[in-house]
């Protein structure tokens, strides 16, 4: 929205002379300081006058002089008159007046007179102005001010001195509508019934004085930020990431046309989303500039609406458009008490519902993730090096982009360390981190297990070229995550193979407390739900849900409040993991407990198998065959391990545990790892879960 071209604003009201100095010298101050000076001095030498006409004797013992009373009770008419015969009479006043008339002949002060035609000053408002700023632009002024007020120190200018001083047009004492006091450019000094009287003393806000005392060539654009907090920001280099959204904007903007409503442009997203970016590019094609302004801090400020009326000040007289950063922490009393702008941009987290009485028309405009494309873009832009597969992968915001950019020189290792931490900040104390100790190699399942394992990585990696570079995200419309169920016996690599997916992947591994998120409070079940999937949505993790079971069961015929809050979690959880966009596993051993439709959403079901004799062995092998100590010295003597395969049906954790035990009995007796060390382990292992072994039935052979 561009600014008004500047007009010639309302000129100081002069009185009509018909004496004129053509030779009369222009002060080096401001016009305006330099008028207030000759009226003031022009009115003190009438004063001096009238004071000096004693017409009766020894009045000046008296309280309230004879004289005195016949000045009060002259009519204003005659001595209106009386003033400006005077003027003309006497020399000093004619050759003030002179001057007064070759100032009005001069160009007006062109920063003056565009705050007077921006904001709407009229000819009272612009008076007591200039004769609140002279006083405080120099305090022997306001010395005057008390002399021509007779009172015996200095003094604030009332709006009846303004209207002595700049004749009856001057207009009554503004009001608390008047433009004034609305743009706090000067406020009453009294309260109550006595403020807008017309002997009440006026101040004028020091904070205008640096622009309008400043040199002519001054940066226009710079006068008026005194006291205010806002930042200037230029729409950043690169491509525009939300190109659809910033013509949605400007758009709308221009459809409503100038000299519409007010409009508010509510950008909704969380923080480093480019809400404020996306409002510079608005801004600059609208042809103006932006301003943001941390709507928090204004809030904080001892006067939140003084603070943020100045800052709506200065924006409407440099012509710029504010983008209120963290608007939802601006008091709506705040909000309802700032002049209206024609445009302004409102960042919050989510959209909100427009307040009671606001005139304006509001648009939202939802910030939402960038894709890998975009991503790849940006980096592009702020770096010479090609982007990383951090960058590229994971779900960064724009300004994460911008800030992993500066770890460039470092390398990509550094950058990807960098995103970790952003992407990581927040994670809640329901996660719970798991050890990577184990990779492929490690992992012995039956080939089909493996290979849709395979799959599940495959997918898990590729995600970002497949849904963004190849668009096929419009069939993931509802979330964009990759999700497994794992299910199958305890003890046959559930655990095991989400640790060795998570280390291939590149992504931390988190395991679901779910004593901690499931509650018996209405709402809380959901709440942690919340909390724990916004964490990992975009962190690179790997969320792993263990014996989900107890948190994704079949939903019950309702028969009671219990029953039907119940099915409301479920709900919400089959609704949450569908929306999900992050890397998750559940696991569990009760396949058949869980809702059907929970499995429907899921992308994998993954059934593992007890292993195989074949396995076993492999299993064995890995746990025995290379053990060595401190020296190097094989710990596992000779050990038949077809027969072991074969004899001991333990699945992989119990032999895992068997293997353990085996080497604890070994070492109390200070030999190697032997057969009959494994079986009886193994005995223990399987009485452990309930297997009855006879005796003998594995015994060495």
């Amino acid at each position: 929205m561009s600014p008004s071209p500047a007009r010639p604003g309302p000129q100081l009201i002069a009185i009509p002379e018909d004496r004129e100095d053509h030779d009369a010298a222009v002060p080096a101050e401001p016009r305006w300081l330099a008028e207030v000076r000759l009226r003031a001095a022009r009115r003190a030498a009438w004063l001096r006058h009238l004071w000096s006409a004693q017409q009766y004797g020894d009045e000046r013992q008296m309280a309230i002089s004879h004289s005195e009373v016949d000045r009060a009770l002259t009519d204003p008419a005659e001595a209106a008159r009386a003033e400006r015969a005077f003027y003309e009479s006497d020399r000093a006043a004619a050759a003030a007046s002179a001057r007064i008339a070759a100032l009005a002949r001069q160009p007006g002060d062109a920063c003056l007179d565009h705050l007077v035609v921006t904001l709407g000053l009229s000819p009272a408002d612009t008076a007591l102005l200039t004769l609140a700023l002279a006083g405080a632009a120099d305090p022997s002024i306001a010395r005057a001010f008390g002399y021509l007020l007779d009172v015996t120190e200095a003094a604030d200018p009332t709006p009846a001195l303004a209207a002595a001083l700049f004749g009856p047009a001057a207009g009554p004492p503004p009001g608390p509508d008047s433009a004034l006091v609305r743009w706090l450019l000067a406020e009453p000094v009294a309260a109550g019934h006595a403020a807008y009287a017309w002997p009440t003393g006026w101040r004028a806000d020091a904070l205008l004085l640096p622009a309008l005392l400043a040199a002519a060539g001054t940066d226009p654009a710079a006068r008026w930020s005194a006291g205010a907090v806002g930042r200037r920001v230029a729409p950043p280099p690169g491509p525009v990431l939300r190109a659809g959204a910033l013509e949605e904007i400007v758009g709308f903007v221009r459809a409503l046309g100038p000299g519409g409503p007010p409009v508010e442009i509510e950008l909704a997203g969380p923080p480093g989303s480019g809400r404020t970016a996306l409002a510079a590019h608005a801004a600059a094609r609208l042809g103006t500039q932006l301003v943001a302004v941390d709507a928090a801090a204004v809030a904080a400020s001892g006067d939140a609406v003084a603070a943020a009326t100045r800052e709506a000040r200065r924006a409407r007289l440099d012509g710029s458009v504010i983008a209120w950063e963290r608007a939802e922490c601006l008091p709506a009393e705040v909000r309802a008490a700032i002049p209206r702008a024609p445009l302004a941009f409102l960042s919050v987290p989510v959209a909100q519902a427009s307040p009671d009485g606001c005139a304006a028309i509001r648009r939202s405009v939802r910030c939402g993730p960038i894709g890998r494309r975009e991503r790849i873009l940006m980096w592009s832009s702020l770096a010479a090096t090609a982007p990383p597969a951090a960058v590229a992968d994971w779900a960064l915001r724009p300004g994460e982009v911008a800030l992993a950019a500066r770890a460039a020189p470092a390398g990509d290792r550094e950058v990807g360390e960098v995103c970790r931490r952003l992407l990581m900040a927040a994670t809640p104390d329901l996660l719970t981190p798991l050890p990577l100790p184990f990779d492929w190699a490690d992992l012995v399942l039956a080939a089909g297990t493996a290979a849709h394992l395979r799959e599940f990585e495959a997918q898990a990696r590729d995600r970002g070229p497949v849904l963004d570079d190849w668009g096929f995200g419009r069939l993931a419309a509802l979330g964009r995550g990759t999700t497994a169920l794992f299910a199958g016996p305890s003890g046959t690599g559930k655990t095991m193979a989400a640790q060795v997916l998570a280390r291939s992947l590149g992504l931390d591994l988190y395991r679901v407390d779910l004593a901690g998120v499931v509650s018996k409070y209405i709402g809380e079940t959901e709440k942690h739900l919340r909390e724990v999937f916004e964490a990992c949505e975009r962190a690179p993790v790997l969320l792993l849900f263990d014996e989900a079971d107890a948190l994704f069961g079949k939903r019950t015929q309702v028969s009671d409040a219990h029953d039907r809050y119940a099915n409301i979690e479920i709900d919400y959880v089959l609704q949450r993991m569908e929306q999900f966009d992050g890397v998750a596993v559940l696991a569990t051993n009760r396949k058949g407990d869980l809702d059907a439709a929970f499995i429907r959403r899921l992308r994998f079901v993954i059934d593992f198998a007890p292993p195989g004799a074949g396995e076993r062995e492999r299993l064995w092998r890995i746990a025995l065959e290379g053990a060595c100590d401190a020296a190097g010295r094989p710990l596992a003597g000779p050990l038949a391990w077809p027969r072991l395969a074969a004899d001991l049906d333990l699945t992989g954790a119990g032999i895992k545990s068997a293997a353990l035990a085996a080497a604890f009995l070994a070492f109390g007796e200070g030999g190697p790892i032997a057969e009959r060390h494994v079986r009886a382990a193994a005995r223990r292992e399987l009485e452990k879960q309930g297997v009855v072994v006879r005796p003998g039935q594995l015994g060495s052979r």
